[in-house]
């Protein structure tokens, strides 16, 4: 995986895991090259998901502060997702569950 991003070593295992049960065998450079794409996939699903799931109030600031990107700072971040996501571990479990799903079915 890139040094230039950290990833979450289960999130890679799992994703290590399903090109092993699709039957990818791949040199290392192919390899990491799927793992960071893979990668990007969940991210990408976990985010909109999260997003989807936040009360509209806290939707409706996280979707302003897109429009103009200077006032993204970590702090804002905390107080839209901090309390306005009701579980996250299970939407974390469906979204790997949807990507395992799309991944074996596609690639």
């Amino acid at each position: 995986m890139s040094m230039e991003k950290p990833r979450n070593p289960v999130i890679v295992d799992y994703c290590e895991a399903l090109m092993r049960k699709k039957g990818l065998e791949l040199n290392d450079e192919n390899k990491e090259k799927e793992l960071d794409r893979m990668y990007s996939l969940y991210e990408s699903m976990l985010g909109r998901r999260m997003v989807e799931t936040l009360p509209e109030d806290k939707k409706a600031k996280y979707l302003e502060i897109l429009r103009d990107l200077g006032q993204l700072n970590m702090e804002t971040i905390g107080e839209i997702f901090g309390d306005g996501i009701a579980d996250p571990a299970a939407i974390m479990k469906e979204t790997l569950e949807e990507f395992s799903d799309i991944y074996l079915e596609n690639r």
